[in-house]
């Protein structure tokens, strides 16, 4: 786990939870805790990896709202709230959480990659050569699922309150134990 720019990046397990990764870290940006372990499960992981539709359908359970589009690289610019999950390489998920100007105008595409817990600086030409999987009409477009908290999104209990309930639960029960029912009728 590493944090950057206000952004934790969590690192994948194995080759086929780059996408699970990626909405763990979505997740964690909007104050919420899901082991990975969890988000596998959401995610229906199978031998070939994950789809987009299963994370969508896994960040649907968690409590947002869930598009998936196939956009050219300035509607990602300019319509896309951030972060979003991009479709990468052809083979594989990272979170795009940030889109700046540089210096000359052109936009720098800020990418957690779930591979190596880093984040990396693109240009717009390189993200176009990893994003990018088809033109229409000459436009260059790639896939990007867009998540946003729905209104119940807050009153959702994550990992860490469930947790915390289970540990209290826990500390009753330690100290009931030991007491016959009788005695405590």
């Amino acid at each position: 786990m590493g944090i950057l720019d206000d952004f934790t990046l969590y690192r994948q397990q194995d080759s086929k939870d780059c996408g699970p990764a990626s909405l763990r870290m979505i997740a964690k940006y909007y104050g919420k805790n899901y082991t990975l372990q969890t988000l596998r499960e959401y995610c229906f992981i199978t031998r070939e990896g994950v789809s987009m539709l299963g994370i969508s359908d896994a960040a649907e359970r968690i409590g947002f709202r869930t598009t998936a589009l196939k956009i050219s690289v300035e509607q990602l610019v300019e319509d896309v709230p951030l972060p979003c999950i991009l479709h990468w390489n052809h083979n594989h998920f990272v979170v795009c959480y940030k889109i700046k100007k540089g210096r000359n105008g052109n936009s720098i595409f800020y990418i957690a990659d779930p591979a190596y817990a880093v984040c990396r600086k693109y240009n717009g030409e390189d993200f176009k050569d990893f994003w990018v999987t088809s033109k229409k009409s000459s436009i260059c477009c790639g896939t990007a699922l867009v998540l946003e908290p729905r209104p119940d999104f807050y009153s959702i209990d994550d990992e860490t309150e469930y947790t915390k309930k289970c540990r209290n639960l826990g500390y009753f029960f330690r100290y009931m134990i030991p007491y016959p029912l009788a005695e405590l009728i």
